[in-house]
């Protein structure tokens, strides 16, 4: 029962998107706490829709101009990447993971997460006050030095992919907050990505080789890393990466 767990929580929620909702809350050690809880049935609602684009991605396989474009591994990816998302347990563990990643570095909180008062459907974590990010107006007024936060957030992500090799892979202005201090709070880790020591490396070369203006040498990487088509027209892809 929600007053064996929660001190106050307020019933009505102060956010919803597709596959959940979030909720205020205080515990009853005096923490204010979200608390991210599943939409009723949607795990059937999501894996009906799921088929019906498998279907619908099958028969366009068959079309020739659609073929380059692999609609089955679109859909197949797609359905990986949303089961991953409704695996709560599966988000407060990335959450964990990054707070590690930053975990001596003041420029990007997490918040704090709860792991006796979640489960798979449900995801208790610290309760973050800021500005969000779209919020273009208030950040204005703020007094908080824009440029210096953009270069700020920019630095985060580079570190995330190019030196954990596990980043937060949905960076959209309503899940990233603005904190006192031009601090960032990132919110909603339930889609990250992860880049083996290869496609690290690869990825460095590629930035060289835009720092250098090689054309030919970022065309080869992009063939090396891509699916790419047996007709591929290798000089027209130089040029138009030149």
């Amino acid at each position: 029962p929600l007053e064996q767990l929660f001190a106050e929580f307020d019933e009505k929620p102060i956010a919803s998107a597709s596959i959940g909702q979030v909720h205020r809350a205080r515990l009853h050690t005096g923490e204010a706490v979200a608390v991210k809880v599943q939409h009723a049935d949607i795990h059937q609602k999501v894996h009906v829709d799921l088929d019906i684009l498998a279907g619908l991605a099958q028969m366009a396989q068959m079309i020739e101009e659609f073929q380059n474009y692999r609609p089955e591994a679109i859909v197949e990816e797609f359905r990986r990447t949303l089961s991953n998302e409704l695996e709560f347990s599966r988000e407060l563990r990335n959450m964990q993971q990054i707070a590690r990643q930053f975990q001596n570095d003041s420029s990007l909180r997490v918040p704090r997460t709860y792991p006796e008062f979640s489960t798979d459907r449900v995801l208790t974590m610290e309760f973050l006050e800021g500005i969000p990010l779209g919020d273009g107006a208030r950040l204005e007024t703020s007094g908080i030095d824009l440029p210096k936060l953009a270069r700020s957030g920019a630095e985060i992500y580079m570190r995330m992919i190019f030196e954990h090799g596990f980043y937060h892979a949905d960076p959209h202005p309503g899940n990233i907050l603005v904190l006192d201090g031009g601090v960032f709070g990132l919110l909603d880790h339930g889609m990250v990505g992860r880049i083996d020591e290869g496609l690290h490396d690869d990825f460095a070369e590629m930035l060289l080789a835009v720092t250098d203006q090689d054309a030919e040498h970022l065309a080869i990487l992009i063939t090396r890393l891509g699916a790419t088509p047996p007709n591929l027209d290798r000089a027209s892809l130089t040029l138009d990466v030149a």
